[in-house]
């Protein structure tokens, strides 16, 4: 039986703080606020709630027959890069021999599997005077809105708080927007856009969603050097 020993605790503590110090003086020298995310919020005449203890972030705005609030978390930024599977080895692609196995795998040779694309999820709430609500399920994707599900909502503040794996079972989600007539799904999304969710309030939600991973990591990073240091 082998026992880990005290120096060797330490030894990996200090190595860990030491890079855990180092990684969190760089990425808190490097960060800078976008400066007009603050001006865009006011612009859209949203009112920002944004709890550093937590990962989520709310905005609100009413209206002159509903309020509604947007709900997301903070997304790390996509990988910038692009991986490329070389095309088949043309030496073969006429050999009978091989035709199966090359028509098997034809896909995956000129696949080009592309990496960079930010996807934040976000859900809108819509309340009525009456105390009425429906949810809309989105993702917003290059400030493109695509709705995945709209439900009807029964407790706004449970709803706020339930995961998104609970909301899909807890109720029932909706019909698949995709498989909607055309223009049941166009006036959905119409009614979604009234409400001002267009390609600003996307670009302002992407935004923002890499803005405040980047807080919340750079809160990690700090709580771990302190823990380490104790």
């Amino acid at each position: 039986m082998s026992f880990y020993r005290f120096s060797n605790i330490s030894m990996a503590r200090g190595t860990l703080q030491k890079i855990i110090s180092k990684e969190y003086k760089q990425e808190y020298h490097q960060y800078v606020q976008e400066p007009t995310l603050m001006k865009q919020i006011k612009h859209l005449g949203f009112q920002l709630i944004d709890d550093p203890q937590t990962n989520k972030v709310i905005l609100n705005k009413e209206f002159s027959s509903a309020k509604i609030s947007i709900l997301f978390r903070g997304t790390p930024p996509p990988l910038e890069a692009k991986i490329k599977v070389p095309n088949e080895d043309k030496s073969i692609s006429q050999n009978p021999k091989y035709q199966d196995k090359i028509q098997s795998n034809i896909q995956e040779t000129r696949e080009e599997y592309e990496l960079g694309v930010l996807s934040v999820d976000f859900t809108v709430l819509i309340q009525t005077e009456k105390g009425e609500a429906i949810a809309f399920e989105c993702n917003t994707s290059n400030q493109t809105t695509f709705i995945n599900y709209v439900q009807p909502v029964y407790d706004i503040q449970e709803y706020k708080t339930r995961s998104r794996y609970r909301k899909f079972l807890s109720d029932y989600p909706g019909p698949e927007i995709n498989k909607l007539d055309e223009r049941l799904k166009q006036s959905l999304y119409t009614y979604l856009e009234s409400y001002g969710i267009n390609e600003s309030l996307n670009a302002l939600i992407e935004a923002y969603s890499i803005d405040k991973e980047q807080r919340q990591y750079m809160e990690f990073l700090k709580s771990m050097e302190n823990f380490l240091a104790v």
